[in-house]
C-alpha cells in the first residue's frame, strides 16, 4: 500500500537522479582554463635570480601598513595581470637572523589556493634569501605564466599555532589571509 501512495515520489526520483548524476558527472569534467604553473624548483629560481618574474602583490591597487600587515586578519587585493612576466604568488616571512626564522616556521604552516583548490608541492616551492636590510627570509610561491583571460580567486593563508617574534616584534596567533582577486584582459 505504501509504494502506492508514494508511487508519484519515484516516478520523479528515478526521471530527475540520472539528469542529477549527469550533471555532477559534468561539473567534474569542465575544468576552468588555468595559467602554466612552474614544477621546476630551478627554473623557478633561474626566473626570480634574472628578475623575470614580478611579485602579484606588487600588481595590487591596494596598500595596507604594516600594523595591518602584522595581526591577524582577512586582507584583500585586486589585481590586473598581463603576460608580459611571470606572476610569482607568495607568502614571504623574514626574521633578524637563521635560527630566529627556524624558530618561527616551527609555528607558522603555510598553504596557498587557486581557485578554491589548495596548491601542492608540485607547484609551490620554497626559497630562502637574505634581504637589502639583511633579514633571513624564507617564501613559499608558485610561478605563473600564460594566463587564460579571465577571473581568479588566490588566497595565501599562514597560520600562526602561537605567539612568535621575528627578532624585533611580536606576532599573535591566528590565520593572516591574503585574498586576491585577479583580472586577466587580453
Amino acid at each position: 500500500m505504501s509504494v502506492v501512495k508514494n508511487k508519484p515520489n519515484l516516478v520523479l526520483l528515478i526521471v530527475i537522479m540520472p539528469f542529477m548524476l549527469a550533471c555532477l558527472y559534468l561539473e567534474r569534467m569542465i575544468q576552468v582554463p588555468e595559467p602554466k604553473m612552474e614544477t621546476n624548483a630551478d627554473t623557478v629560481l633561474e626566473v626570480l635570480n634574472a628578475k623575470g618574474a614580478v611579485a602579484l602583490q606588487s600588481l595590487a591597487s591596494e596598500t595596507y601598513t604594516e600594523e595591518q600587515y602584522a595581526k591577524p586578519g582577512d586582507l584583500k587585493f585586486t589585481a590586473n595581470v598581463t603576460n608580459e612576466k611571470p606572476v610569482l604568488f607568495s607568502y614571504g616571512w623574514c626574521a633578524k637572523d637563521q635560527t630566529i626564522l627556524q624558530q618561527n616556521f616551527g609555528h607558522i604552516k603555510v598553504v596557498l589556493y587557486f581557485n578554491d583548490a589548495k596548491l601542492g608541492t608540485d607547484v609551490v616551492h620554497d626559497f630562502s634569501y637574505t634581504s637589502t636590510d639583511g633579514q633571513v627570509c624564507a617564501e613559499f610561491g608558485v610561478l605563473m605564466s600564460e594566463w587564460p583571460a579571465g577571473e581568479y580567486r588566490l588566497k595565501a593563508v599562514a597560520t600562526f599555532d602561537e605567539k612568535i617574534n621575528d627578532g624585533f616584534s611580536d606576532y599573535d596567533p591566528g590565520d593572516y589571509i591574503y585574498n586576491y582577486d585577479v583580472s586577466v584582459n587580453k
